[in-house]
């Protein structure tokens, strides 16, 4: 009788034991992902390596506004792939997602929009909406460069706001399509570039309408995207965007005209030393991810980009209005850059080429000094190689994920 009753009492055990591990504890899982190579033009091979990522469900259970080094590099990751709607496919595929849809990828595209993925999972009792969002593509570039001119009244920046409403609506539509539960869902949220302004301003969106607790948000290399007043309150903390001090995307528009970004930034080191201190690791991480050396910037270079580009617009209004003489074009600050975004999309290249070559005599030589950096006189004076420019090696998603790694490391 005592057997039988040991028996059955181990037994029972077992089973409330295997009850517990799966209800109360969590299982870490290993997906394998594509982290791939951020293309300077739509011509590039796009190169991608393996990378392999561990976590467990319980991941979405935690606050958002405590960072998670997981879903940081996760969303990387997916971040690079968004570049190749295929890639992304492939990666949320890999972490489980199903009902994946994908919008405004085709040939077709609407250039003040945005290439957005979707796909969602269900863990637990709440479904995972997995928002990947593309970085800039071909003529995207001027919706970039397009500040807006009433931003006193609008206080965001009017390229990304379109982008982020196109993204909303595919949103909505999504959520009615496979009847996601708005009181049972769950946002993660990402991009990279352009892509991550429209992440940044869509989050803050999506926690006005369904509460803080219910977005995570990771984004990378996002230029500014706001003027409120109340972009970093706590409300709004657990929408991290990481910024590589390097990257003078992620400091345009200009602080100086009360530009800032919604939730939390985080710089990858703010002084020379830390920057001297991590450049080997990250260095030898990039060179895993694209096979060659990882250029630096300096403090200097990088104010005088931003210094210059304040005298010659001191305004918003300056920036679209005031107009300087190049080689008998009157241009402002707006003009040229749209030109710049010309050249990047191989419009025009040498008539456009020249005269950004011709204006070292004007108030944009440091302009076009710092953008130029990096390039050789013969990529300079036919097709500008942006690929081995600077902005290449201190914006590029590989960049990014390096000094994230090095970054996680040293938490």
């Amino acid at each position: 009788m005592k057997r039988i009753t040991a028996i059955i009492l181990s037994v029972t055990m077992a089973f409330w034991g295997s009850f517990m591990l799966t209800s109360c504890e969590t299982i870490t899982q290993n997906y394998t992902l594509n982290f791939v190579t951020t293309p300077m033009k739509s011509s590039d091979d796009i190169a991608h390596v393996p990378y392999n990522i561990s976590f467990d469900e319980s991941i979405f259970s935690s606050s958002p506004s405590e960072f998670s080094p997981t879903l940081a590099k996760t969303a990387m990751v997916l971040s690079s792939g968004a570049y190749d709607s295929d890639f992304t496919q492939l990666n949320l595929d890999a972490l489980g997602f199903t009902h994946k849809a994908k919008f405004n990828y085709s040939s077709s595209y609407d250039p003040q929009a945005v290439g957005i993925s979707i796909a969602k999972r269900e863990i637990a009792n709440t479904t995972i909406v997995a928002i990947v969002l593309r970085g800039t593509y071909k003529k995207e570039w001027h919706s970039n460069f397009d500040i807006g001119r009433n931003i006193n009244e609008t206080n965001i920046h009017e390229g990304f706001f379109k982008a982020s409403n196109f993204a909303l609506k595919k949103l909505s539509q999504y959520m009615s399509n496979y009847m996601v539960n708005e009181n049972e869902c769950k946002f993660f949220v990402t991009g990279h570039s352009r892509a991550g302004a429209v992440a940044n301003l869509m989050s803050k969106t999506l926690i006005d309408t369904y509460t803080a607790d219910k977005v995570y948000a990771y984004t990378f290399a996002s230029p500014n995207t706001t003027t409120a007043l109340n972009a970093n309150i706590e409300l709004y903390s657990g929408i991290f965007n990481f910024v590589n001090p390097d990257d003078f995307i992620s400091y345009v528009p200009l602080s100086n005209w009360g530009f800032t970004k919604y939730g939390t930034t985080i710089e990858f080191f703010s002084s020379e030393e830390e920057r001297k201190n991590k450049l080997s690791r990250v260095n030898e991480k990039y060179k895993t991810y694209r096979n060659r050396e990882l250029k630096t910037s300096d403090k200097e270079t990088l104010s005088l980009f931003l210094d210059s580009a304040y005298e010659i617009a001191p305004t918003v209004k300056d920036y679209y209005d005031t107009k300087y003489d190049v080689l008998g074009i009157q241009m402002s600050m707006y003009d040229y850059m749209n030109m710049v975004a010309q050249i990047i999309n191989e419009e025009n290249v040498i008539s456009n080429g020249l005269i950004i070559l011709g204006s070292d005599a004007t108030v944009f030589k440091d302009i076009k000094d710092f953008l130029l950096i990096g390039m050789d006189d013969f990529s300079r004076t036919t097709t500008p190689d942006f690929d081995n420019s600077l902005i290449s090696y201190t914006h590029s998603a590989e960049t990014y994920l390096s000094y994230l790694e090095v970054y996680i490391e040293d938490m």
